[in-house]
């Protein structure tokens, strides 16, 4: 089966489809990839992001998440198993060098917005030959209230900051939810009873649990997963 090219998130995480709208707005983890029968294959994680995070990587194949075995998907389902609300956790089965790793995190809110490419050719006077710089500074300018811009992306890949001579065409502005004072992480550590429960510490990586005899351990940890 002929894979299909999903554009991100963010975190996650687009429809093909989103390349053709001005705004997109969803909960994700902020990576490319191509879904197909094999699973989905990340070609590209933006910086910063949940995805990054943890430690996901271009090359990774996303075997499962949440417990769904993304191969009994169809490709172009895939991405709906990858969104989802901002705030929830997602737990992905990541297959790498023929080895299988288990990644958790929870999906944040993001914005794509399309940047037009007259909009960049009026502010440069130019829409060739121009830096990942310049790029980066027009997207600041459209990120929208209570956003962060994460990056940028052409044709639905990240822009590396040390790109030259982009072209205007099919740019996209990626940003992610400034988190309120609620939402925020508690600047020390909580001490949690493990017993069955697996936990995640401030950067979404999972702590495992380790034995000490009969008693019970305790570790440090910022966010339980149930």
């Amino acid at each position: 089966m002929k894979k299909i090219f999903q554009s991100i998130f963010l975190a996650t995480v687009l429809a093909s489809t989103a390349i053709a709208t001005e705004t997109d707005n969803f909960g994700g983890l902020g990576i490319s990839f191509y879904s197909g029968k094999n699973g989905v294959s990340v070609v590209g994680v933006m910086p910063n992001s949940p995805a990054y995070t943890i430690g996901l990587q271009t090359g990774d194949l996303i075997l499962s998440a949440n417990g769904i075995e993304l191969t009994s998907v169809e490709p172009s389902q895939q991405v709906s198993y990858l969104r989802g609300k901002a705030g929830s956790s997602i737990n992905l089965i990541v297959e790498r060098a023929g080895k299988k790793l288990t990644l958790s995190t929870k999906r944040v809110e993001l914005s794509l917005q399309k940047l037009n490419e007259s909009d960049i050719s009026a502010w440069y006077g130019k829409s060739e030959g121009l830096t990942a710089e310049e790029i980066n500074h027009l997207a600041n300018q459209k990120v929208a209230e209570g956003y962060q811009l994460l990056g940028t992306m052409q044709h639905g890949m990240p822009i590396s900051h040390s790109a030259e001579n982009l072209n205007a065409n099919a740019v996209q502005q990626i940003s992610i939810k400034e988190a309120t004072e609620s939402e925020n992480l508690p600047s020390q550590p909580q001490d949690l009873n493990l017993d069955d429960k697996t936990l995640v510490n401030v950067k979404g990586a999972r702590i495992q649990k380790t034995d000490n005899g009969n008693k019970k351990s305790f570790v440090p940890a910022y966010k339980m997963l149930r």
